[in-house]
């Protein structure tokens, strides 16, 4: 009978010991809860979308019984920052995961995850090539891929003075790969700073092989005058 009152006894302090009072009619603490919500305005599929990507991170849907008390996002790229609502922009390629970590009052987190996949932008459609002086800018614009045989481009030439010019000459030189039917002599009387002319002129693709378009001009500005060299490589396909 004694061993009895002893093991009773014994089991009260170690309750007594272990647990925590909760005052009549009031709940226990629940732990929080972390939502992300993610909007992506300029994603071309769920979740993915060309560099430079912005997005918009909301965490106003995350809950907590008494309040939470901190709110805490971490970005698989180091970054880190607090608040309800973040916009974010990934400026390379590749796949990110966003953490959003929320705290209670009384210490107690709770952490949600989710990815997304910036992709590299496209290549521009054509290319720029370009040459200039104290005088003037040449740029030689063309589609930026390799060219193939038969197939006929445009090819674009923009001037730009950077004083007032009195004239402008220029002359297109092609490779074999590339035969045109047109004048590819350019002259321009009077340009004034800032301003711009095109000259256009189409080519056919003969053959295939590496070589390069040559040009060569002059610019003239109070009776000086100034040479400008400029060579864009071509790659053919057959």
């Amino acid at each position: 009978m004694r061993s009895s009152k002893v093991i009773s006894l014994f089991a009260l302090v170690v309750l007594a010991g272990c647990t925590q009072p909760i005052p009549i009619g009031e709940k226990p603490d629940q732990p929080p809860m972390a939502v992300i919500a993610l909007e992506c305005p300029n994603c071309q599929k769920e979740r993915t979308g060309v560099a430079p990507l912005t997005v918009i991170l909301d965490a106003s849907q995350s809950k907590d019984d008494r309040g939470l008390v901190l709110i805490h996002w971490k970005l698989s790229d180091g970054r880190e920052f607090t608040g309800i609502q973040i916009t974010p922009t990934f400026d390379k390629p590749g796949q990110y995961t966003i953490h959003l970590t929320v705290y209670d009052q009384a210490g107690q987190a709770d952490t949600a995850s989710t990815k997304i996949t910036v992709l590299a932008p496209p290549p521009p459609a054509f290319r720029v090539e370009r040459v200039e002086n104290e005088l003037v800018i040449v740029e030689r614009i063309l589609p930026n891929r390799p060219l193939q045989v038969g197939e006929t481009i445009q090819i674009k030439l923009r001037v730009t003075a950077k004083r007032d010019i009195e004239y402008i000459y220029w002359r297109e030189i092609l490779p074999y790969t590339l035969s045109s039917y047109e004048d590819l002599e350019f002259m321009l009387l009077r340009l004034t700073k800032g301003g711009s002319h095109e000259w256009v002129y189409t080519v056919t693709v003969e053959q295939p092989g590496a070589s390069k378009i040559e040009g060569e001009g002059q610019a003239a500005y109070q009776a000086t005058s100034t040479e400008l060299i400029l060579s864009t490589v071509l790659e053919v396909n057959e």
